[in-house]
């Protein structure tokens, strides 16, 4: 068993270099970048500035000192930019108007401010650099540095990841404790009432939409009891009161979704268990129906349900992303939303690192709750 876990810890490293650089490629793949929209938003001003460098440069160039040029020369060498922007865009510059040339210097004035973001946050490096600067600095523990906002990625996911895991450990003892009851129930009374009842609620959970009804159950408690949800997360250490009256609906919700799946598989697993031959057997001695149940079929029928159970983590992340929308949780969900939203690379590679890990270490669980529940199942 030991060596089997230590083999797959070490695995995760070619795993992870590996999800690390698929994203970096499809990153790069993405419309646009973190500076076109950090430009676009107004966030920052220096265009001007920029423009007034390559002015500099090319003053410089031609044997003056940019500090000295008078202003003749200055604006002699502006209309030689602007011109040769003019014509890169197919414009006559004899014919140019005031307006044409306005337009050719924030042209060029912003294109070298973008560029100047780029070679500073180190976007303009080929996919390889790009990847290894990464890999270099988060091997020493530093997933890099948001670049909206300039926050450090760490930082931000200390803070979010514990949100995320308190929503989806609630989330999923909430399925777990649907569906295992209702599934075993709904196998022993086949076909009838109570199965059938069971099964609708099976798919009425995975017909409804989160979203959904998280607007109907904001709408019922606003309607008729007047209540509203708290504005503000706050940490459950910190304040219990209004950290769970913030959470604890969103995870029934994302509970209530994820229940439909596992309360169709656990019956199926349960019939299927129900009919074998060791179980008629059980009851041909004189095993009470309840006993046969509780001791032989649920433990064998576990089994797949685990794995369906281990399959639901990374669910859980996109499925937490709209109710941390709309219950204003600050989650890793949220976040990584924000970042594909911001193209904030180095958000992105870190989080979907922090997932595809999570995802990892969810699968190894699986795999050794299986010889728990079943001693026939050997880890070789």
């Amino acid at each position: 068993m030991a060596q089997y876990i230590a083999r797959r810890v070490l695995l995760m490293i070619p795993t992870l270099i590996g999800v690390s650089l698929v994203v970096t490629a499809l990153l790069r793949l993405l419309p646009a970048d973190a500076v076109d929209i950090l430009v676009a938003g107004g966030e920052v001003q220096g265009g001007g500035a920029a423009f007034k460098e390559i002015v500099d440069a090319r003053l410089a160039a031609d044997g003056k000192d940019p500090t000295k040029a008078t202003i003749t020369d200055r604006a002699r060498m502006e209309n030689v930019v602007i011109n040769e922007e003019l014509k890169k865009q197919g414009i006559d510059v004899e014919k140019a108007t005031e307006t044409q040339k306005k337009e050719a210097k924030n042209t060029v004035a912003l294109t070298a401010y973008k560029d100047a973001i780029r070679e500073r946050l180190g976007l303009d490096k080929n996919y390889i650099e790009q990847w290894s600067s990464w890999a270099l600095n988060a091997v020493q523990g530093d997933l890099g540095v948001s670049l909206i906002g300039s926050r450090p990625v760490s930082d931000e996911l200390k803070r979010r990841i514990p949100v995320s895991i308190e929503l989806g450990i609630l989330g999923m003892l909430v399925s777990v404790c649907i569906a295992i009851p209702f599934g075993v129930i709904s196998a022993v009374k086949q076909d009838g009432w109570a199965d059938y009842g069971l099964r609708s609620m099976a798919i009425a959970a995975l017909a409804i939409p989160s979203f959904f009804l998280a607007t109907i159950v904001i709408a019922v408690l606003s309607r008729f009891w007047n209540y509203s949800f708290p504005v503000k997360y706050a940490e459950l250490w910190d304040d219990p009161k209004t950290n769970l009256e913030l959470v604890v609906v969103p995870a029934l919700i994302l509970g209530v979704g994820l229940s439909g799946t596992l309360l169709r598989l656990t019956r199926a697993q349960m019939l299927e268990v129900l009919r074998q031959d060791y179980i008629r057997t059980a009851r041909a001695k004189g095993l009470a129906g309840r006993g046969v149940v509780m001791r032989h079929a649920i433990r064998n029928a576990l089994v797949p349900i685990v794995t369906v159970v281990g399959l639901q983590v990374p669910v859980l992340v996109g499925g937490s992303l709209v109710l941390e929308q709309i219950f204003g949780i600050p989650g890793v969900a949220r976040y990584l939303f924000e970042s594909i939203s911001n193209r904030d690379f180095p958000a992105i590679i870190g989080v979907n690192m922090v997932v595809a890990t999570v995802i990892i270490v969810a699968n190894l669980v699986v795999d050794v709750t299986y010889v728990v529940l079943d001693p026939r199942v050997r880890l070789a």
